[in-house]
């Protein structure tokens, strides 16, 4: 199976980092309310940013993963012998009640009874005992929740404040000069990278 796309269909209501951490990161004070709204912007994109550079969710989400078959067949666990196997794009995956995967074919529910959910792998997996039969255009659709427990890691958060204020002291597209970020902003991304990006 290969993926094809993977949306966000449900977007955090909450963000791992709050504006008045990012505030008192730009050094204004909490009566300095004239740039709140940018704030809680430049917060959402940094969040962001970090997620796809690391393929991780940093905020409860919905997601939408679609795959299509690509010839090779399913991977199979256990040499190859074992259940079908998955993997879904962005992890951690989130489970229970409050959060549900659905797992469909060209529309049609897959029973939850051919599949368990394998949130302690990373990246996150669907293991089928009975593989959902496919056509060449067929389109394999998951729906699912990922997000962190409890709270992101210190250097996430902390590489998340950096971009804030880099964002808010380069607002402009074109300067007088280059300014990149410096290298400790990268140097907290590789520390907490599952998949070997950042």
């Amino acid at each position: 199976m290969r993926l094809r796309s993977v949306v966000v269909s449900t977007q955090p209501t909450v963000e791992p980092v709050s504006l008045t951490e990012a505030k008192a990161q730009l050094s204004l004070l909490p009566e300095q309310t004239d740039d709140d709204a940018l704030i809680v912007g430049l917060i959402a994109a940094a969040r962001r940013l970090v997620e796809r550079r690391l393929g991780l969710a940093l905020a409860p989400q919905q997601l939408r993963a679609r795959y299509e078959p690509d010839g090779d067949g399913w991977r199979r666990a256990g040499a190859g012998s074992g259940p079908a196997v998955l993997e879904l794009p962005i992890a951690p995956v989130l489970t229970g009640n409050t959060y549900p995967v659905a797992v469909d074919v060209d529309g049609v529910a897959v029973s939850s009874s051919t599949y368990s959910v394998d949130s302690d792998s990373l990246p996150g997996a669907i293991r089928f005992s009975s593989a959902p039969s496919m056509s060449d255009s067929s389109t394999l659709t998951v729906s699912y929740w990922s997000g962190p427990v409890g709270k992101i890691p210190p250097q996430l958060r902390a590489a998340i404040l950096l971009y804030v204020g880099h964002l808010y002291v380069h607002r402009e597209a074109v300067g007088d000069r280059a300014d990149e970020l410096p290298m400790a902003f990268e140097t907290l991304l590789a520390s907490e990278s599952v998949s070997g990006r950042w």
